[in-house]
């Protein structure tokens, strides 16, 4: 069983690689070895649904303990037919997490392409895997593996998977928001101060630290949230007690006291199993009311730790405020530096992530619905996406920028 505090450990280094490039493989490697492990990888898979599961492609994240040939191979074609995303996909897609053995009988591991093609040459062995996300089209997981002939993975181990789940899913989710800080395209680089996406470090206190212009901007509007002696203050008393115990419990976290305010989580594992951890707090999710017609602000709260993208050595949380009512940021500069967007091409991509169906892009931009179709298709190739809801999702991952009045 591991204990609290080296949970405590893996936590620091899981959010710490939020903010840091390259620090994953750190997070990834300390798993491996607490879990007495070969290897870890965290990927995303595209797929249909139709008499039976289709997967159409595999993206990798993160990964740690597998040779190059052996990613090469997964992803060119076994991907396809992995015996183990299938079974899971289609016996257990309400699971939570797994072991190989609940997903596979060894007599059909052995009689599998998986087992041939990929397993044995890449002395590749038990498993155990939990579900990161999940939408009728995508599945994200991280799956740890053993080597051939090792000892299989037991329940202790899926209670240590369900208890780094809720932080796998924040520290993604926060590296995603980080990453529109920063980019590697300096057309787009922009200082924390100067950015527009609305997002403040605080302090283990509870008081914050720093705040990008987006946020302050929100704080000066003082509709739902404002900033008051240091502090955070919603208008609704219910809403600032549940704000507020979300930033203490991911100050802890961020802090490496997160069991100090642990809680307990469950899971539901493949083959019927239930399994309940304590872990520590991940912050949270919100909405905080304004005066209507405004919608609500959507408030993420994230347990963090400081990297190379925000040096706040005191910052211990951060929360980030979206406004449903804002206009997406382009993402203009990055398609076209990026994928040779053209500038017709990279302005229809602008105005689909609005959610415009294409005959309605089509009349804002003033083209028949047949040219935009077609540019709609170029995009789709230079991008390497196959749909629109695939490119969407590639959209979003990049950095955006203020659109210009």
């Amino acid at each position: 069983m591991v204990t609290s505090e080296r949970l405590s450990r893996l936590l620091l280094l899981l959010y710490e690689s939020a903010s840091t490039p390259g620090q994953m493989q750190m997070f990834l490697d300390a798993l491996v070895k607490t879990m007495d492990a070969k290897g870890a990888v965290i990927r995303e898979h595209v797929f249909s649904t139709k008499q039976e599961v289709r997967i159409g492609k595999t993206t990798l994240s993160e990964t740690v303990g597998y040779s190059d040939e052996a990613l090469a191979r997964y992803r060119d074609y076994i991907h396809r037919n992995d015996i183990y995303l299938k079974n899971a996909l289609e016996r257990y897609r309400d699971a939570d997490c797994g072991l190989s053995q609940s997903l596979v009988t060894e007599a059909e591991r052995k009689q599998s392409e998986t087992y041939a093609d990929y397993m044995v040459p890449f002395d590749i062995g038990p498993m155990a895997w939990a579900k990161l996300a999940q939408r009728p089209d995508c599945h994200a997981s991280i799956s740890i593996v053993r080597r051939d002939g090792a000892e299989f993975f037991d329940n202790y181990s899926l209670e240590l998977l369900t208890a780094l789940t809720p932080h796998l899913r924040q520290a993604l989710k926060l590296s995603r928001s980080l990453a529109e800080l920063q980019t590697t395209n300096a057309v787009l680089t922009e200082s924390l101060d100067g950015m527009q996406i609305a997002i403040c470090l605080v302090k283990q206190d509870g008081s914050v630290l720093r705040s990008t212009a987006g946020a302050i901007h929100l704080f000066d509007l003082g509709d739902g949230i404002s900033l008051r002696s240091g502090r955070l203050r919603t208008q609704a008393l219910s809403e600032q007690v549940t704000l507020d115990g979300m930033i203490a419990g991911a100050c802890l976290t961020g802090a490496g006291h997160g069991f100090d305010g642990s809680g307990r989580v469950r899971g539901n594992a493949a083959g019927g199993h239930k399994v309940r951890a304590w872990t520590a707090r991940s912050g949270g999710a919100m909405l905080i009311s304004r005066t209507p017609p405004a919608r609500p602000l959507q408030v993420v709260v994230y347990p963090f730790c400081s990297g190379v993208l925000a040096s706040e050595s005191e910052a211990t949380a951060l929360v980030q405020f979206s406004d449903p009512s804002a206009i997406p940021r382009s993402r203009d500069a990055v398609l076209r530096a990026l994928y040779g967007l053209t500038p017709a091409e990279s302005r229809l991509a602008d105005v689909l992530l609005e959610g415009l169906e294409v005959r309605e892009a089509a009349d804002r931009l003033g083209i028949t619905v047949e040219s935009t179709r077609f540019n709609l298709k170029r995009i789709l190739a230079k991008t390497g996406t196959h749909r629109q809801a695939e490119l969407m999702r590639l959209i979003l991952s990049l950095p955006g920028v203020r659109k210009e009045p």
